[in-house]
């Protein structure tokens, strides 16, 4: 009996070792003398303490004042303490309590938040750049209403021009809602993209929407498309957004007379790689990490007209990754810039090919 006490009470503490190791909290145990008494792998792991470091002084260990006050006033009260620190890399949630037992020391839940954190930044600058957003259009729509209300109504080439950019203002705040929605839909969803044989061909129809735009800066557009080249598995209007997405992007940072050329090509049986590069302002190296955020605009001198809700570029990283694919740029300052998108090639396009 005594045996399989002992044996039970061995199992027990391994489950309790692989729960402790695990675990996302991490717990420490310091005794009244300032010692380390226990520290499980994830509290170890989150203050940054070696695995000698039980037996030893916690001052000595870490020399973070702010953990050594947590335990001093928990080990003055019977109430739960907490507290919330960043570190160079992290950002920590820690409880402490002192333990009931006479000279048992003190308690301390450790918990790494910086993903919620992160999560957390990220929301509120999204509230902030959606007000921002919303309110530049906003506030040039109401100048422009009081304006006309004030008498420009009576002149009517200028209320002409009043309206006609009221509608513009209308139409961006329009689309930029129609972006919101559509990004958060992808990001919500969670299912493949429907599947079928997309000709390339068929997704340059998106580049006829932009024609206005391409044709009143008098950009040049030119296609490098093989005839023979395979069809994309995809969603086909899906795929055509993306295009589009990219396109709108070129003519926006391409000066007039520039050019913009969109190129496909075969990678393999099983790669479809599409090309759209412009000779615009380019992209600084400092941006282009961060080129397919949400709403994410470069600096200054990549913004040359200015327009555009910064969502464009983020819905086609959510596109081509519901499709399996891969999206990047490649871009010097003043050299222009190349937005390459590699999809995979319709399973059956290379049977047919032979």
């Amino acid at each position: 009996m005594q045996h399989a006490r002992w044996t039970d009470s061995i199992r027990l503490a391994d489950v309790l070792a692989d729960v402790l190791e695990d675990s996302d909290e991490g717990l420490l145990l310091v005794d009244y003398e300032g010692l380390i008494r226990f520290a499980s792998p994830t509290a170890l792991r989150h203050l940054d303490l070696r695995e000698d470091s039980i037996g030893r002084a916690i001052a000595e260990c870490h020399g973070d004042y702010r953990l050594i006050r947590l335990l001093t006033s928990a080990g003055a009260t019977d109430e739960v303490i907490e507290a919330h620190w960043s570190t160079m890399d992290r950002e920590l949630s820690v409880r402490a309590r002192r333990i009931a037992r006479p000279g048992a020391g003190v308690l301390l839940w450790v918990r790494d938040e910086t993903r919620i954190h992160h999560l957390e930044k990220m929301r509120r600058d999204f509230i902030s750049n959606v007000s921002h957003e919303l309110r530049t259009p906003l506030a040039a729509m109401r100048v422009m209403a009081e304006t006309l209300l004030a008498g420009a109504l009576e002149d009517g080439p200028a209320a002409h021009e009043f309206v006609h950019r009221l509608g513009l203002e209308v139409e961006q705040m329009s689309q930029m809602v129609e972006e919101l929605l559509e990004l958060s839909a992808l990001e919500g969803d969670q299912r493949p993209a429907p599947e079928e044989a997309v000709p390339v061909v068929d997704l340059l129809i998106a580049v006829d929407r932009l024609r206005p735009l391409i044709e009143d800066k008098a950009i040049n557009l030119g296609f490098d498309v093989p005839a023979d080249i395979p069809p994309i598995r995809g969603d086909v209007a899906h795929l055509q957004h993306v295009l589009r997405n990219l396109v709108h992007n070129a003519v926006k940072f391409t000066p007039e007379g520039g050019t913009i050329t969109i190129a496909a090509r075969a990678v393999d049986d099983e790669q479809v790689e599409l090309r759209c590069t412009d000779t615009g302002v380019g992209i600084r190296a400092d941006d282009l990490a961060r080129i397919f955020e949400r709403f994410w605009k470069a600096d200054s001198s990549r913004r040359r007209d200015g327009e555009g809700s910064g969502l464009g570029l983020a819905i086609a990283r959510h596109v081509v990754a519901a499709h399996q694919g891969t999206i990047r740029v490649e871009s010097e300052v003043g050299h222009g810039a190349t937005f390459i998108v590699t999809l995979p090639a319709w399973a059956g396009a290379a049977s047919t090919a032979r």
